[in-house]
């Protein structure tokens, strides 16, 4: 039982370190590719897994907000979230981690900082709200001067070189931020206006490997703000015995 609990405990820390090793190896071959040679059908696949593994990042820091990346060390915890949001977007851990428990606190209300509380608004006008509320002056300094050094460091030519890392880090980072918006903030907490009562947040009713694909289980979103202590990998168990998110 202690060693299941150990397992348990530690596995948030294995996924991170798995999802960390990806984006890394991922990028270093990708940013040695040339473009002008990749077809296509090789192209899309490879900017859709940089741009999987990116949101990836994200999922990591936001365990580590929860404290539940390594609950029994929470320094370490912290460090890891704060570093890999950094690597997601130079976003600030803290200002993230203040934003987000105001989120579960104050959700769906004018004091939920990820909330569009007015229903004229639309969906772009959310969106653009969401991310300049994250991506201030210093998020994209740290951003642009990431980008710079790869630019800078990869050995092909200048033009190549910065094509390469808008198409592998920009716009993976573009897409991962439209995958974190729609399937985590806008589609479990928008109102529809045919049926303003219904319950939310919501959760989409997809198989868990189609969950996973679609934003590491952030799809199961109810669930997440049923339990905020549970893992991201650990969301499609709370789902299947929680008979109240199957009425979701």
């Amino acid at each position: 039982m202690v060693a299941e609990s150990v397992q348990q405990r530690d596995l948030g820390l294995i996924f991170a370190a798995i999802i960390a090793a990806i984006w890394l190896i991922t990028l270093v071959v990708c940013l040695s590719l040339n473009l002008e040679s990749l077809p296509l059908a090789t192209l899309i696949p490879l900017v859709l897994l940089r741009t999987f593994v990116q949101t990836g990042l994200f999922i990591i820091g936001h365990d580590a907000m929860h404290g539940i990346l390594a609950p029994k060390r929470l320094k370490l915890n912290h460090c890891i979230g704060a570093v890999a949001l950094i690597l997601y977007a130079g976003l600030s851990y803290r200002r993230c981690k203040s934003n987000h428990a105001l989120h579960h606190l104050k959700a769906e209300t004018e004091r939920d900082p990820d909330y569009q509380s007015h229903p004229d608004h639309s969906v772009l006008r959310w969106f653009w709200d969401f991310m300049s509320r994250y991506m201030n002056a210093g998020a994209l300094t740290i951003l642009a001067l990431f980008w710079m050094a790869l630019t800078i460091l990869n050995p092909s030519t200048d033009q190549q070189a910065v094509l390469s890392v808008a198409v592998f880090c920009a716009l993976p980072l573009i897409l991962s931020a439209l995958q974190l918006f729609f399937v985590g903030t806008w589609f479990p907490h928008h109102l529809n206006k045919n049926n303003p009562n219904r319950q939310t947040p919501r959760s989409l009713t997809i198989h868990p490997l189609l969950s996973f694909a679609a934003c590491y289980h952030f799809g199961y979103h109810r669930e997440h703000h049923l339990s905020p202590s549970t893992p991201w990998f650990d969301l499609p168990r709370l789902r299947q015995r929680s008979p109240l998110s199957q009425t979701a």
